[in-house]
Order: structure tokens, then sequence, then C-alpha cells
């Protein structure tokens, strides 16, 4: 197991040196403490987490509040953001929001209880109360699209028009003129979100459309699409996840509805099963892993006195084999 003073020489600094860097214990100069940091991960160093709470005076666990632990958009992003947090010499606390207010704001209370010094909440379930109490609290805060930049707080936003819009033209451009689109809960600001930008761009390239809130499951998605097809001659659907997508086509399946043939179906998130689903996935790609590394260094941020930033990650349609050009009528 790797030592202090083997990160230091490995660093080319001082024993001191590297325990000032991990323990966050002064200052110094940015270039040392990314080479410092840099030999900490080669090595895979573990710092002593708990003699380092009793040195800075305060917990070094860090909350992670997610939606849903199932779903397979989140495990990257919570890695990510948990091997970061291990550069840095800190213990993540990741937690199951299960789609729930209440249940996120007894999340939040059991952090405090731990002394977390800051939260990020991956989640659209924070209402305007519960913002309100972790900034009176001092909890140092880190949102998902819906963070107002402060000294408390830092927002990272997924660019999400870029992607839909690439999705759109890209139905458009093979000669569909009639697609559905499965969308989020109707109460969910996110879910509204994104259907919003796909009704506008629809729009924009001259398409019909039908419009289906669902639940953001494979099974939502399964009900989804023999909505939006009952009575509307889609020939194409688009849905908010890729969860729901991979219910659209397993309906086309059971209905012997051939993909792409007879129907294009474009997913959102590009989760890891998108690539291995029959046919393959198009979907509008996210990048998981940044929004996990974000996360953790605005958090970081914050903890250590830097102003809160608004941040964006930028979204790509990844085009494979479910969608193909419209039937000819």
């Amino acid at each position: 197991m790797a030592t202090i003073k083997d990160v230091a020489e490995k660093a080319g600094v001082s024993a001191a040196t590297v325990s000032y860097v991990l323990n966050d214990a002064r200052k110094v100069r940015p270039e040392t403490e990314q080479r410092v940091l840099w030999a900490a991960k080669e090595l895979g160093y573990q710092p002593n987490t708990a003699a380092r709470s009793l040195s800075v005076g305060h917990s070094s666990i860090i909350g992670l509040i997610v939606p849903d632990m199932l779903n397979p958009f989140f495990p990257e992003i919570t890695k990510s953001f948990q091997t970061e947090a291990a550069l840095y010499g800190m213990e993540t606390v990741a937690m199951d929001g299960n789609n729930d207010p209440q249940r996120t704001r007894s999340l939040v209370e059991r952090l405090l209880g731990l002394q977390a010094p800051g939260i990020a909440f991956l989640t659209s379930q924070v209402d305007a109360p519960l913002k309100e109490y972790i900034a009176k609290k001092g909890i140092f805060a880190v949102y998902l699209g819906f963070g107002t930049p402060s000294p408390t707080i830092a927002n990272i936003a997924i660019e999400q028009k870029h992607g839909i819009e690439e999705g759109v033209n890209h139905l458009a451009a093979l000669g569909h003129r009639r697609v559905g689109f499965i969308g989020g809960p109707a109460d969910g600001a996110f879910a509204q979100r994104r259907k919003s930008i796909f009704l506008e761009c629809a729009a924009a390239a001259g398409l019909e459309t039908r419009v289906f809130d669902s639940d953001f499951t494979v099974q939502g998605g399964y009900f989804g699409c023999s909505r939006v097809l009952g009575g509307f001659d889609a020939t194409a659907i688009m849905t908010a996840n890729d969860l729901m997508a991979i219910g659209a086509l397993h309906y086309a399946f059971d209905r012997r509805i051939p993909v792409p043939a007879a129907l294009s179906v474009v997913g959102f998130d590009n989760i890891n099963f998108a690539q291995f689903t029959q046919p393959a996935l198009t979907t509008v790609a996210v990048p998981r892993a940044e929004i996990g590394r974000l996360a953790f260094q605005s958090l970081w941020s914050l903890i250590h006195e830097s102003p809160g930033g608004d941040y964006e990650v930028r979204t790509d349609l990844v085009i494979r084999q479910s969608t193909g050009p419209a039937p000819l009528t």
C-alpha cells in the first residue's frame, strides 16, 4: 500500500507538501497540487479520512443524491463522482431519493447528521423550501439544471437542445413527417423541459407530432408507444430516455412492427445497454462521467470558498440501426 512518502517521491515534493495538499491544510501552487494529486492517483494512495477529519475540523463525507439508483443513467455518474472525490481524500455517501421530495428531505437530514459540508443533487426532487433550508444550514449544494449560482450553490446543466435538434433533424432528413414523443412525468420539471424542446424542434422541422407523458421506465415506454401509435400513423418515435425507447422497441416487436423499416426509434441518454438492443438504438448521448466529475469539482470549489459556477455539458446524437428511411406510403 502506497504511503505519503511514496507519493512525495513520485511528485518530487516533500511529504509535508503532500500532507498540505491532501488535507487542504495550507495553500500550495496549483501546479504542485495537480502533481501531488496525479501521483496519488497513479499510486492508488488511500488517505486516512478519519485522521483528516480531525485535522481539518469538519467531516470528510460529502453527499450525492440521485433520483433512482436502478436507472442505468446514474451509475456512471456516481462512479465518476466517487473516483474524483477519493482523489481529494473525500468519502462519498450516495443515496437514492426514489423520485420522492419527502424522502429527499429526509436524506438531507441524515447527511446533516453526518456533518457533510456539501451535497450534490442529481435530481429535480428538491423544492424551493428545501433549497432555502439547505442554504440556511450553511450546506454547499450542486444542482443538476435547477440551481442559481451563488456563494453556496453551483449548477450543472445538460444542454439538451443540440442533441434533440439533431435527433429531430435526423428523422426529418430520413423522410419522417409524423413523429411521436414519449416523455417523462407530467409533474417533472426536467421531463417537461425535454418535451418542450422536442416540440419546438419538431415544429421548426415541420413535423406532425403526438406526445404522451410517461414515467421514464421500460414499462412506461411500452405503454406510451401503444398510446402514441393508436390512431396516429407515426413512422418514428423519440423518447425522453433510453429505458422508454427500449420499451418502445419491445412494443414494436410484440406487434410485429419492423424497426426501422416501419418505425424508427430514437432514445435519449446513450446508456451502456443502448448499443446492445436489437436493433442497436439511435440515441442522444449525455456525457455522464463528465457530469460526475463536474459535480464533485464544483462542490469542492464551493467548500473551499470559490464562487458557485454555472456549468454546461453538451449532448450529441449517436446514430445506430434503430432509425432508417420513412416507409413509402
